[in-house]
């Protein structure tokens, strides 16, 4: 996590796919569990920015779509997905 405010956990990820979804469909849930956060923030660049960087950066439109797609877990907790660009 990169930082903990107010049982908010904030994560920046500007790398692989893989990293952005274990952020939030795993280390998010171990830190609830373990009474350090509520909910979560995740943010990544938008599609466009991500464009710009090395291959395999993950991006704003592909986390959105697959948990929109995924449907709901037991284990979801509320996260805030942010889409940032240059």
């Amino acid at each position: 996590m990169d930082f903990v405010k107010n049982f908010v956990g904030v994560e920046v990820q500007f790398g692989k796919y893989a990293f952005m979804v274990y952020n939030v469909c795993t280390k998010m849930t171990i830190f609830r569990n373990s009474g350090v956060i509520n909910a979560g923030i995740e943010i990544v660049p938008v599609k466009s920015f991500a464009e710009e960087m090395s291959s395999g950066v993950s991006y704003f439109e592909q986390i959105v779509w697959d948990l929109e797609n995924r449907g709901i877990a037991n284990i979801d907790i509320p996260v805030l997905i942010l889409g940032v660009t240059a």
